[in-house]
């Protein structure tokens, strides 16, 4: 999912020789003049059918014209010659890359250590803050590409307590003896007081299509939730709560929930318990309507495609390409075009489809959200294509989701992936993308090959190998499909 052509733009003080003009070569990776790694890829294009070499050495031209080779760099200056050919002509280019191990020393100016500064030290202080729209939690201070490790979403109108900040995030303290993180921007100085109360009573129904649990409490207090499978099982941790719920009516009429109860498993956190009938969860949410926190659990759909609501996501897309391969591929398309072929398999066999994009448009990660929570879709696959490592290999296929009650979805995914013959780059659990958090909906993240890797971009250029991978995930549906209806005997 990396962003941006590998190395596209190169130093044209680093190359010189001379290219015919009835035989293109371009280096789209490995021109810089300095570099600092030993193992080093050069990775260029031509004409498919042409010949090319790398100092002297034959590298393999794949049908999209891309080829590579790796170097053993040693210290100081090297030299490398690249060739390709057509068997009359050819075209030659000349790169100087020099090796050191030595990378230069930044020096930053006061500016910018401050900065550093305030984002690796916890500073101390004291206020209550209430949450905006949109608000989240996490277990800690770290960050990466994807953002910080989130415990799960919470209503806007949360009183919390800030005892500390470091960067862009407050630290938060829930209970006694509970902390988290929430970013700076999710939250807002407030008089209001944080309290301890005591819990009311809770109601247990049926309410449409979903089982509805209701827990009544004097105001909103922050909380926590998750899954657990054996037995499958969604629990909600409330802190500032002291148990006094004394009355649980439960009616008879639920399709999903076979029963629910309490712990309190610290001084001032309540945890709701709600154990599920099957193995298999098809959504839920937790959310306040007024005072009263509201867990709706979701009836599973016909377990069949036919009459089965999916949501498909094509990732990226507008001004966002994703990765770009060394022929110009764009991740984009080919995303949209397995998510098109995916869609047409699906709508013959009676299933209706709702994407969150059609088009190379720009879609925002709480775009694409909105579009699969309002059409309150059964289940949702969001497809991508990879980049990194070396150019030269297969890197294979991976899948990834958040909540390990869709752990048994995304094996279902990567294992028919992997009948295609990719590589099994793992199954990815934990996965912090935004696409993945929500609970509503069972939801996977593919990511079917590597846009880098110049034996697997030969495969993503060709159509007819987007309708194979269209028909693995459609297999891979029908299989988690069957395992449920076991599940039910």
């Amino acid at each position: 999912m990396k962003k941006g052509r590998i190395g596209m733009v190169l130093l044209m003080g680093a190359m010189c020789g001379t290219v015919s003009a009835e035989v293109p070569l371009e280096i789209v990776r490995g021109g810089r003049d300095t570099v600092y790694q030993q193992k080093h890829y050069v990775v260029g294009v031509t004409k498919a059918g042409n010949t090319a070499t790398v100092n002297g050495e034959t590298a393999k031209v794949y049908k999209t014209g891309s080829f590579a080779a790796e170097l053993n760099l040693k210290e100081g200056t090297n030299d490398v010659e690249v060739v390709v050919s057509d068997g009359a002509e050819k075209a030659v280019k000349k790169l100087n890359i020099f090796y050191t191990k030595q990378r230069p020393t930044k020096l930053m100016t006061l500016e910018q250590a401050k900065l550093q500064l305030d984002k690796s030290v916890l500073k101390p202080c004291d206020f209550n803050a209430i949450s905006k729209e949109g608000a989240y939690i996490q277990y800690g201070d770290g960050d990466d590409r994807l953002g910080g490790s989130k415990m799960g979403f919470v209503d806007a109108g949360i009183v919390f307590k800030v005892i500390g900040e470091k960067g862009g995030l407050y630290k938060v303290q829930l209970s006694q003896n509970r902390y988290a993180y929430m970013p700076k921007e999710y939250l807002e100085p407030s008089s209001e007081k944080v309290q301890t109360v005591n819990t009311g009573s809770w109601f247990v129904g049926k309410d449409g299509k979903y089982d509805r649990i209701s827990l009544s409490l004097p105001c909103r207090l922050p909380y926590h939730y998750w899954t657990e499978l054996d037995p499958t099982r969604i629990c909600v941790d409330v802190f500032g709560a002291m148990d006094n719920s004394n009355w649980i009516t439960q009616l008879n009429d639920t399709e999903m929930v076979d029963y629910v109860d309490f712990k309190q498993v610290d001084s001032d956190v309540y945890r709701m318990i709600i154990k599920l009938k099957g193995d298999y969860a098809w959504g839920y949410s937790v959310a306040y309507e007024k005072n009263n926190l509201v867990v709706k659990v979701k009836h599973a759909p016909a377990l069949t495609l036919k009459g089965m609501k999916i949501g498909l996501d094509a990732g990226h897309g507008g001004k966002h390409p994703g990765a770009i391969s060394a022929s110009g591929l764009r991740e984009k398309d080919v995303n949209l075009s397995m998510v098109n072929e995916v869609k047409a398999l699906l709508e013959a066999k009676g299933a209706t489809v709702v994407l969150s994009r059609d088009a190379d448009q720009d879609m925002t990660m709480a775009d694409r959200k909105k579009v699969f929570k309002d059409a309150e879709v059964d289940l949702m696959i969001s497809i991508h294509n990879n980049s990194g490592g070396s150019p030269l290999v297969e890197m294979g296929s991976c899948t990834a989701y958040k909540h390990v009650v869709n752990r048994e979805l995304a094996a279902k995914m990567q294992n028919r992936l992997t009948e295609l013959g990719h590589k099994n780059f793992g199954l990815i659990g934990n996965f912090n993308f935004s696409l993945n958090a929500p609970t509503e909906y069972p939801n996977v993240l593919l990511e079917v090959l590597f846009m880098s890797s110049l034996p697997e971009e030969e495969k993503l250029a060709d159509k007819s190998y987007h309708k194979k991978v269209a028909k693995q995930v459609v297999l891979a549906l029908e299989d988690y499909l069957k395992d449920v209806k076991k599940s039910q005997k």
